[in-house]
């Protein structure tokens, strides 16, 4: 299996076929990246878990239809992530009152740790909030960049974006960043 975790499409290419050590290992290889896009959009560690494990639901049932032209497998989960993301948005939107992103933010601060609420919450929240005004695009890359230390050819690829799309997003992200988070 070590093999696989150096080429993942060899590892997709076993799920395909329904090797389920594999996926496994493709659920290793690439939780954290998942789970990191997810919780940073969804400010909610139960959310961002629950839907992480959608996404690989999602993505072992949809493994036979999997075509390897190129990308890597996380192109395939981020996509799966992206889409799942948005339903999520949109049932939550139907059934939920309308200061719903102050509640969520409330409860994700019960969540975290006495020792990192009183060291991070503050800074981490304002960042939270301040990438929340950018555009989709540049809240995709500065969470793919920052968050999930992926290069640019890497986030080019996952997004179907050309490295230069990506600099220029990721650079008018930040610009944009400055004006909403002010620096001593």
């Amino acid at each position: 299996m070590d093999n696989n975790k150096e080429n993942p499409n060899e590892l997709m290419e076993l799920v395909k076929r329904g090797d389920m050590d594999a996926f496994g290992a493709l659920y290793t290889t690439y939780f954290t990246p998942i789970f990191r896009y997810l919780f940073i959009r969804l400010k909610n560690r139960r959310d961002a878990e629950d839907l992480t494990q959608t996404v690989f639901m999602k993505a072992l049932a949809a493994a036979p239809r999997f075509e390897n032209v190129g990308k890597p497998p996380l192109a395939f989960l981020y996509t799966i992530a992206r889409n799942s993301l948005i339903n999520f948005w949109r049932k939550k939107k139907e059934i939920l009152p309308e200061n719903f992103e102050e509640e969520v933010v409330h409860l994700a601060v019960q969540e975290i740790s006495l020792e990192t609420k009183l060291i991070e919450q503050e800074s981490v929240e304002r960042a939270k909030q301040a990438i929340q005004k950018l555009s989709p695009d540049q809240q995709d890359v500065i969470t793919l960049k920052f968050v999930n230390e992926l290069s640019n050819k890497e986030i080019a690829e996952l997004l179907g974006k050309t490295e230069e799309a990506v600099r220029q997003l990721q650079s008018r992200g930040l610009k944009a960043l400055r004006k909403y988070l002010p620096f001593n």
